[in-house]
């Protein structure tokens, strides 16, 4: 049987993405044109890896890798696109989709600052222009998401009990030709849809905090 946990934390520990590289790519984008993007990205790739019965156990590690990558991605690039909408700033962080998967995965800590105006105190108390680039760091620090550059224990539990129903109802449809793939596309649709959500939220709270101390 396969540990879609483990999976999941190597997929995010394998994650090197330039956050820069992301803004500059996606800033003058729509929402929803990019996150379409990822779908079709996710979705192609979701498809392929359940082709050929049997087979697709031993593609499905490398497609949840591949699958973490454009939810990272499509976090980011969400977070780019309202940055330079609303404050005609590069907000993006290298602990952001951190949070935005322990918020997506249900953690209290985060979802109560997001919802709540926790962001807001958080960015007032760090201050400043330098200090907007120091929010989701100490986000990160206060709610134990990240140990160094992993995500805690409390996180990877959440974060990989959230992937594990889907993928193993992935893992099952892949021994049924054609429906293997058609549920494959689905189930990878599905998560960059989810993440996107999550997303959209936490860098909408993020652009309030941050005009309170930019402007």
């Amino acid at each position: 049987m396969a540990n879609f946990g483990e999976y999941v934390v190597a997929a995010f520990e394998g994650l090197s993405p330039n956050i820069d590289k992301i803004y500059d790519s996606a800033k003058l984008y729509t929402i929803d044109d990019w996150i379409n993007q990822q779908r079709a990205l996710t979705g192609s790739a979701g498809a392929g890896a359940m082709v050929v019965p049997g087979a697709h156990l031993v593609a499905l590690a490398a497609d949840v890798a591949f699958l973490m990558n454009r939810m990272c991605a499509c976090s980011y690039g969400i977070g780019a696109i309202k940055g330079y909408s609303k404050l005609g700033e590069n907000i993006l962080e290298e602990e952001d989709f951190a949070i935005v998967l322990a918020y997506w995965a249900g953690d209290e800590d985060i979802k109560s600052m997001v919802t709540g105006k926790g962001l807001t105190d958080i960015a007032i108390k760090v201050g400043g222009k330098t200090g907007a680039k120091l929010i989701a760091k100490a986000i990160a620090k206060s709610g134990v998401i990240l140990v160094g550059k992993k995500l805690s224990s409390k996180v990877a539990v959440k974060v990989g009990a959230k992937f594990a129903g889907k993928l193993a109802a992935k893992a099952g449809a892949g021994f049924i030709p054609i429906l293997g793939a058609a549920v494959g596309a689905g189930i990878n649709v599905w998560f960059v849809s989810d993440i996107a959500s999550a997303a959209k939220e936490y860098y909408e709270a993020k652009c309030v905090a941050l005009h309170r101390i930019l402007n």
